[in-house]
């Protein structure tokens, strides 16, 4: 019986991370000044790439929150579709050929809003739950939501 209860713990406690995000939101936020609604799910792809996209004259500028593993694996496996090994290769392979620059990889999420609030049309991906309150950003769309 104690075993099949340490068992149970277990995989209670394994579960925890995916339970956790089961009820949360990733949106995608920019600057209240942006004057851009929405981007289309490849737009977002593309910009996230380094390919340079523009909508109505405004150009889109990627942030990349990396200060949430969980976040991250949403990233890579949601909003851009593919594997993060499969990703760093494509956006060098693109700056490489291209002189395309990747997107700024920030791990605080105070400081990538900070930029989303000053820099034009810039844009980041985050949990829903943790932009309550912040002023000076608007969420343009969902990205992904938990099961």
């Amino acid at each position: 019986m104690i075993r099949h209860s340490a068992i149970a713990v277990f995989i209670a406690l394994l579960l925890l991370p995916i339970m956790a995000t089961a009820d949360r939101t990733v949106v995608l936020v920019t600057g209240e000044s942006c004057p851009v609604e929405k981007l289309d799910v490849l737009d977002v792809r593309k910009v996230y790439l380094g390919i340079a996209v523009t909508l109505d004259g405004n150009h889109i500028r990627p942030l990349r929150f990396t200060g949430d593993e969980q976040l991250n694996r949403i990233f890579f496996q949601s909003i851009v579709a593919m594997s993060r090994k499969s990703y760093e290769k494509r956006a060098l392979s693109l700056a490489l050929r291209f002189g395309t620059p990747r997107p700024a990889e920030i791990d605080d999420l105070d400081v990538a809003l900070g930029i989303v609030r000053s820099v034009e049309c810039s844009i980041v991906y985050a949990w829903s739950d943790e932009l309550t309150g912040r002023e000076g950003i608007k969420i343009l769309q969902p990205l992904w939501r938990g099961e």
